[in-house]
C-alpha cells in the first residue's frame, strides 16, 4: 500500500482482510492496532532532527551513521546504538535526543494524507481502535494531543519513558492487556517496519504494512 491510498486500501482490508481475520465472526469486531511514526503521522524531520542533535552532542561524526532515515523505527536506545553511538555514551545520547524530541521534535510532523478520514471510517464501522508504538508515552500523549486524536484510541499502547518497556512485542502486550486480552485472530496491528511484523507476530496477531512509512514497501 503506498501513500495516498490510506484510506482506500486499510479501509478495503478492515472489511475483506483475510480468512484469519473474519474467523472472529463479525468483521466489526476486529481491533485496529496502530503503529504511529511512520503510519498514523510522518515524524520523519523531528526525528532526524533528534538524531543529529544527540550525534553531535556526544561528538559522533553524524557521516558515519550512513542513512539515518533507514535507523527510524527501534526503541530509541536501540536506535542510537545502530547508530554507532558508544556504549558509554548512550546514556548522554538518549538524554539529548529525548531533551530536544519534547520541547521541538514532537512538532515537527505531519499527519499522512487520509488518515483522519480512515480512524473516522474504521471507528464509523465499529472498530475498537488502539495504539502500540515504541514512542515513549510523553511524547506520544504530546503529538496525539497535538493532532487532536487523543480521543480516537480506546487504548493508547506507548514505549515507558525509563525504557522498560520499549519493544514492539513489550508495549503490544501491554496494549493487549489494557484491551482485555481479546482473542489475538480479533486484532490486527497496522505498522510499516519489520519490527511491527515480527512484534504482532509474537502475540498472534495479524499485521498490515503500511509501505508509505519508514520501512518501505
Amino acid at each position: 500500500v503506498e501513500h495516498g491510498s490510506t484510506v482506500a486500501a486499510l479501509s478495503a482490508g478492515s472489511r475483506t482482510r483475510s480468512a484469519a481475520l473474519l474467523r472472529c465472526g463479525n468483521v466489526a469486531d476486529v481491533i485496529v492496532i496502530f503503529d504511529l511514526d511512520g503510519t498514523v503521522w510522518d515524524s520523519e524531520p523531528g526525528i532526524l532532527a533528534c538524531m543529529a542533535h544527540a550525534l553531535d552532542g556526544v561528538g559522533h561524526d553524524i557521516t558515519t551513521a550512513g542513512d539515518l532515515r533507514s535507523h527510524i523505527g527501534p526503541p530509541l536506545a536501540t536506535m542510537l546504538a545502530n547508530l554507532g553511538v558508544p556504549e558509554p555514551q548512550l546514556d548522554e545520547a538518549f538524554r539529548l535526543y529525548r531533551e530536544r524530541y519534547l520541547s521541538a521534535g514532537v512538532f515537527e510532523a505531519s499527519l499522512y494524507d487520509g488518515v483522519i478520514e480512515l480512524l473516522a471510517e474504521l471507528e464509523d464501522g465499529g472498530h475498537t481502535l488502539a495504539t502500540a508504538t515504541s514512542k515513549g508515552s510523553d511524547p506520544t500523549m504530546t503529538m496525539l494531543e497535538h493532532f487532536g486524536l487523543t480521543d480516537r484510541f480506546a487504548v493508547i499502547g506507548a514505549a515507558s519513558m525509563d525504557d522498560s518497556c520499549s519493544t514492539k512485542a513489550q508495549v503490544l502486550g501491554r496494549t493487549l492487556a489494557e484491551l482485555g486480552q481479546p482473542d489475538p485472530g480479533a486484532c490486527v496491528l497496522v505498522g510499516d517496519r519489520d519490527l511491527d511484523v515480527l512484534g504482532a507476530a509474537g502475540h498472534g496477531v495479524d499485521c498490515i504494512g503500511a509501505a508509505w512509512g519508514f520501512g518501505g514497501a
